[in-house]
């Protein structure tokens, strides 16, 4: 074998003992990174198409051999399926999880703590429910994607027909409405306000209003708040407010959708979220530009209602195989680049109360108005069981729009509230 054949031989054989990234870096320096994936779960509308796609595409740049892989999801079912998800050995790497069960997910030891990180992911300035509601036993498993609060919808020319303006507290808004009422009482089916008798999220705003909360924790248990003075008033005040409706008193605000109600043109106002403006619209087109919105009003004019903040968080998954790339994911994601632009998108607030203020934007706008001032509701893994049907808080309002005495029915209430909360052996709370 002529000389050159044997050198070339010995070669080959030397390479095929090596190891496969061995013989890549003999075979030269320059070879592209191994592939690989990062896999994402998001739920369907958190973020608009094109700012997924250059959000991905940036990514990507930024980490070449890296491919995400996003996997949309819908809300009805996504409990179950996200914690068989994240027990799997395919867990995804990046989750959306909504604000009132990420305490469960991390509890349940599903995601990983990111309190080293949140300070560089700005965690000072993000609105204090939500990072508030990311949070379990002191440490960060959350971080904050967007928020939703409850505005109020409402007729500008019905308004201006019957020589209304914006109330600027409760007190006013209750005589607004009646006004309205009274303007419109020859008109077969109007209703001046739509108000579903089991509508828990205005029930959960007024009750903070007044100083109340549906539960506190005292140290060793929960105990409910619905039986209290403050929530004997809120109540009162929600039974007063619905004597203008027509809304079923044993529904919620999606049986039927507001917005549909809304549509048909004989309703004055409603608490809802601010995309369902559009909603109407679209449904009926003839409300195009009679449709605005003001904050939810409190209890005095300085102050707006302490309105719920619902949202959705983003967590890194615990059995993920990229928590590197996992967590810059979410740091672009969450930044305020990003938070701008899907807040204008969607019509939401972002992350942080200070860039929710400086969007010019009306529903964002509205909604900041009273950020500072939202709510969550209690932070604990078993939260989910109260949600759960029969809703005790649903109930509840049922209870005493039909009749029955606020402090009793809330009594009952906060029975079924505190088996929920402090269900099972021990305590997880610290």
């Amino acid at each position: 074998m002529p000389r050159r054949l044997r050198h070339a031989a010995a070669l080959l054989a030397c390479l095929l003992l090596l190891s496969p990234a061995t013989a890549a870096h003999a075979a030269g320096r320059g070879s592209a990174p191994a592939a690989r994936e990062l896999t994402v779960w998001l739920m369907w509308g958190s973020v608009p198409q094109p700012e997924l796609e250059r959000l991905t595409g940036e990514f990507e740049q930024a980490h070449p051999g890296v491919t995400v892989n996003v996997r949309m999801q819908g809300w009805p079912g996504i409990d179950q399926r996200l914690e068989a998800a994240l027990n799997s050995d395919e867990a995804p790497d990046v989750v959306e999880t909504g604000t009132t069960t990420t305490p469960y997910f991390a509890a349940e030891g599903l995601l990983k703590d990111l309190s080293d990180q949140s300070d560089r992911l700005g965690a000072g300035e993000w609105i204090p429910s939500l990072r508030e509601s990311g949070n379990w036993r002191g440490r960060q498993y959350g971080i904050p994607l967007y928020a939703a609060s409850r505005v109020v919808i409402y007729r500008k020319d019905l308004f201006e027909q019957a020589g209304l303006t914006q109330p600027r507290d409760q007190e006013e808004w209750l005589h607004t409405t009646r006004r309205l009422a009274r303007a419109h009482r020859a008109e077969p089916g109007f209703q001046a306000i739509h108000l579903p008798g089991q509508n828990w999220y205005v029930l959960s705003g007024l009750l903070h209003d007044r100083g109340g909360r549906i539960a506190e924790y005292d140290g060793t248990r929960w105990r409910g708040g619905l039986s209290t003075r403050p929530a004997a008033e809120a109540l009162r005040y929600y039974r007063a407010l619905q004597s203008f409706s027509q809304a079923p008193k044993d529904q919620d605000e999606a049986h039927p959708f507001q917005y549909e109600v809304l549509a048909k043109g004989q309703t004055g106002q409603m608490i809802g979220l601010p995309w369902e403006l559009a909603d109407a619209e679209r449904i009926n087109p003839e409300l195009r530009g009679k449709l605005g919105m003001f904050p939810v009003p409190g209890t005095t004019p300085d102050r707006p209602g302490s309105v719920f903040l619902g949202g959705s968080h983003v967590a890194v998954a615990q059995r993920g195989r990229q928590p590197e790339l996992a967590a810059d994911w979410v740091a672009r994601l969450t930044g305020p680049a990003y938070q701008e632009r899907l807040a204008i998108a969607n019509g939401v607030l972002p992350n942080r109360l200070a860039l929710a203020q400086k969007i010019d934007h009306p529903g964002v706008r509205v909604q900041a108005q009273a950020a500072a001032n939202g709510h969550t509701t209690p932070v604990d893994p078993r939260w989910p069981t109260v949600e759960a049907a029969p809703n005790p808080v649903k109930t509840l309002l049922t209870d005493v729009l039909t009749g029955q005495s606020p402090r009793t029915a809330g009594r009952r209430a906060d029975t079924v509230l505190e088996q929920r909360l402090n269900a099972g052996a021990g305590d997880p709370r610290p």
